[in-house]
């Protein structure tokens, strides 16, 4: 009984099991990192849009407090004013979303500032080369509010990416490439 030759066979099926598992470490690798850069760019998309609004906010909130700051403060029984009149309470000077009014969340949701704020949610994506027709992204999907609700405390921003990703090892799954999708959620306070 001869033993030559044994040793290429063995080496032949260990050389194609190690392939194998490179491979397979190249592809989730691969998924890993494409994924979290994926996930960032979702979520700088949506602070990016929820910045506009938080920015807005501060627009409707300044006249507000610059009224209130120029009037003379409010001591009551001081011996002026109306006798047995009440303070009324002032918001927080650093909490601009408490000088809003039901008008200014409705304009939060209004069209306007809508298109401004998903314009600059998806300039951020493209920026993070997260745009349709990118390699291997098919959407990137918005969702902000169209409604005022009063008892929401919060106005979201939801960015949406699905991709694919062609894989070494996706041939011996059946297809040609991964899909995956990330999503990245956003919030402003409203109230």
């Amino acid at each position: 009984m001869r033993r030559r030759g044994q040793v290429i066979v063995v080496v032949a099926i260990l050389l194609m099991i190690v392939l194998l598992l490179l491979a397979l470490a190249v592809d989730v690798g691969r998924l890993f990192v494409e994924r979290s850069r994926m996930e960032r760019a979702a979520q700088a998309a949506a602070d990016a849009g929820v910045a506009v609004v938080a920015e807005q906010i501060v627009t409707l909130a300044v006249p507000r407090q610059t009224e209130a700051a120029a009037r003379p403060p409010c001591v009551p029984d001081a011996g002026y004013g109306t006798p047995g009149a009440s303070c009324t309470a002032t918001p927080l000077p650093r909490r601009a979303e408490h000088w809003l009014t039901d008008d200014d969340r409705a304009t939060l949701i209004a069209p306007p500032v809508q298109t401004e704020a998903s314009g600059e949610a998806l300039t951020f994506a493209a920026i993070n080369r997260a745009d349709p027709g990118e390699a291997g992204v098919l959407a990137v999907d918005i969702e902000y509010p169209h409604a005022y609700r009063p008892q929401d405390a919060a106005l979201q921003m939801l960015v949406s990416i699905d991709a694919r990703l062609s894989m070494l090892l996706a041939g011996l799954l059946g297809v040609d490439q991964v899909p995956f999708d990330v999503e990245a959620l956003s919030e402003v306070r409203q109230r």
